[in-house]
């Protein structure tokens, strides 16, 4: 997932996610009587995106954790709908120490993988030693590192070299029956992230198989940071969940088929296939038909699909994703998008955004309501930092900008000692293509920071996504629009990323300011409630004041069955409808 498609593909993609609470729902089925079920055994999927891995520890984007969750396990569950509490899977039981650093699990007996071997502690401790030593690249292993090497620590590769495999092997060790995590620093969003995709159990005999870790150092240096789809088991599956990997065509289905084994309840289905068009017609037709059980609806199809004879609709739920515009604040020279380069009216310089006072005059420039009604239709709510709601220490009292071009003309004139008013400026903004909310939100700079001085000149030029993301990596793109979604339930997930000068977003904007980073640190760290709330509200107030990206909104989504679904409950953290398969069945 770059990280999930990053570069704003949030709103092009709303893989609808509900609030904690599945009662701000309410379902709707347009239809004049039940039709007739159509594959009553078999779970059909219209997707919209194929997947990136098969490989929990290398898999990090929401498709192919959806596919994932049906096929491995985790040692623990996420219950129902909460985000916080948990139920036991492949553990029976967990402890947890007094000071937050040690968490013990209990493995469950008498579990078979696919292949008939039997579950061992020993195939839970390599499951994530052998993570660890695989790392790819912007993967999902920081958040296994973080907690278990201290703050800093997001890697395998230092600049020593790979952290010694003893150090990975003390991190996770077997006792008996149980398995033992030891933690740097207390961690209260660990559950959460043992709970994900990531966290899945795999097979140690049948991963050396393949190819994959032996336990040795010479396997963990040839095995590390795996080229891109090169990991051992990257298109192959074997774990002890309730469905077992039939086929994978990449780009154009995948198929499951229950385990008849499973240690658990068994699934309804005997099947399931989710079948890939990035184009919304055929999707439509599958839905419209009932060849479909559920699909992937883009937002401007959302009133169209909800009207179709059928479908039951659960609308406008609040999603835990957000989109921001993003400044680049050390803007590479090789930049195409800065004009001359110089503040001379034909240009920007690379510093441009190093202006407390040009961010914020973009800030106020800003239309928030024009943003949502318009480019969103409605199926968005503005927040005011990088916490959204439905996570812990959300406040909705923390400080919001609004459209207020008096404010921004103030801030603008202050700019760059005046000269920036008395020259103005040009700069080219990039969306991506197929991305209508992209594009909506450069237009509205362009025509309110034209509004407050025609010498504020903003050209848009539409570019291929994955042409975007590079152009990120490198630093060139002065301003875009992007957004960040859950990989747990927990304010650090999303203020790390935006504010930290290691995170995701921060290190590509070249953003560093040592308050942000010893702030969110201590709260990360911080094993005390009270604590942990007066610094989200310090990290908020700083967010506020610094203006390191401007918050947009917290996407609403929507999920579209086929009104003979049943038993559909919502997680927000499984936000794809393959996640769901073993918990649903057919009938009216």
């Amino acid at each position: 997932m770059t990280k999930k498609r990053v570069a704003a593909i949030i709103a092009a993609s709303i893989i609808v996610i509900i609030c904690i609470s599945l009662l701000v729902s309410r379902p709707f089925s347009c239809n004049g009587g039940p039709s007739e079920i159509k594959n009553p055994d078999t779970f059909v999927v219209a997707c919209g995106f194929d997947i990136v891995s098969l490989d929990p520890a290398y898999a990090y984007d929401g498709e192919s954790a959806g596919r994932i969750q049906a096929i491995y396990e985790t040692l623990i569950q996420f219950d129902g709908n909460s985000t916080s509490e948990f139920v036991p899977s492949l553990a029976t039981n967990w402890t947890i120490s007094e000071d937050g650093k040690t968490y013990r699990f209990k493995i469950r007996e008498g579990v078979t993988f696919h292949n008939g071997n039997t579950l061992t502690p020993e195939d839970v401790e390599y499951s994530f030693e052998r993570g660890m030593v695989q790392d790819v690249a912007r993967g999902p292993q920081w958040m296994l590192f973080e907690p278990l090497f201290g703050l800093g620590n997001y890697s395998s590769r230092t600049d020593g070299g790979l952290i010694p495999l003893e150090e990975i092997k003390s991190k996770v060790e077997v006792d008996g029956q149980w398995v033992q995590f030891n933690l740097a620093t207390a961690y209260e969003p660990f559950l959460q992230i043992l709970a994900s995709s990531w966290g899945s159990v795999v097979d140690m005999d049948w991963c050396i198989q393949n190819g994959d870790w032996n336990g040795t150092e010479e396997s963990y240096e040839a095995l590390n940071n795996p080229v891109p789809g090169g990991s051992p088991i990257n298109s192959i599956a074997c774990g002890t969940g309730p469905f077992m990997l039939e086929n994978w065509r990449r780009g154009t289905d995948i198929s499951l088929v229950r385990n008849d084994d499973y240690w658990g309840a068994p699934a309804h289905f005997a099947k399931v296939i989710v079948t890939v068009n990035e184009e919304w017609g055929p999707r439509r037709s599958r839905l419209q038909s009932g060849d479909a059980d559920c699909a992937f609806v883009p937002p401007e199809a959302y009133q169209e699909a909800g009207e179709m004879p059928g479908v039951l609709v659960y609308d406008s739920l609040p999603t835990l994703q957000n989109q921001a515009l993003f400044f680049q604040f050390d803007i590479n020279p090789a930049s195409m998008f800065i004009g001359s380069g110089q503040l001379d009216g034909n240009g920007i310089p690379t510093d441009f955004f190093s202006d407390l006072d040009v961010r914020k005059g973009f800030a106020y420039a800003f239309d928030w309501n024009a943003y949502i009604n318009e480019a969103m239709a409605g199926y968005a709510e503005q927040i005011s930092s990088p916490i959204v709601k439905g996570l812990p220490y959300y406040k909705p009292d923390w400080p919001v900008y609004e459209l207020d071009l008096a404010k921004a003309e103030e801030h603008l004139r202050a700019a760059w000692d005046g000269l920036l008013w008395e020259n103005g400026f040009e700069i080219t903004l990039v969306y991506g293509f197929g991305d209508p909310t992209g594009k909506a939100a450069c237009e509205i700079l362009q025509n309110n920071l034209f509004e407050i001085n025609p010498l504020f000149k903003i050209n848009t030029q539409l570019m291929l996504w994955p042409n975007i993301v590079d152009e990120i990596a490198l630093g060139r793109l002065p301003i875009y629009v992007a957004g960040w979604t859950a990989d747990y339930a927990d304010p650090h997930n999303f203020v790390f990323p935006y504010m930290h000068s290691q995170g995701f977003f921060a290190k590509a904007q070249r953003y560093n300011n040592q308050l942000a980073d010893n702030l969110i640190e201590a709260a990360i760290s911080s094993n005390n409630h009270t604590e942990r709330q007066m610094l989200y509200d310090q990290i908020a107030e700083l967010y506020y004041n610094e203006v390191p990206s401007v918050m947009l909104v917290q996407v609403l989504g929507f999920y579209f069955f086929r009104d003979w679904i049943q038993g559909f409950v919502y997680n927000p953290m499984k936000t794809t409808y393959p996640a769901y398969a073993c918990y649903l069945s057919k009938g009216y």
